[in-house]
């Protein structure tokens, strides 16, 4: 068996971590709780697509560069809805 790094092993804590505030984010968003929600959900979509473009660079670098691709969409998304609103 193919033991991780540490580096690996924080990134995917980081991804988890980052993964789970966005569904409480969304949630509180959807419920209108809490209206700014948005801006730091989105942002946090782009860090987990990140971790996940890490994660898979060596497995797949496809998948590794559609998440880059994907991550860079959702920074500008965010930088988008962070100004308009």
């Amino acid at each position: 068996m193919k033991e991780v790094s540490a580096l690996h092993k924080v990134v995917f804590v980081i991804s988890i971590i980052s993964s789970l505030a966005v569904i409480v984010l969304a949630v509180l968003q959807i419920f209108d709780i809490w209206n700014q929600a948005i801006n730091i959900s989105m942002p946090l979509m782009g860090v987990t697509m990140l971790c996940q473009a890490y994660m898979q660079w060596n497995n797949s670098r496809k998948v590794a560069y559609f998440s880059l691709g994907t991550a860079a969409f959702i920074f500008v998304c965010a930088i988008v809805v962070f100004f308009i609103k």
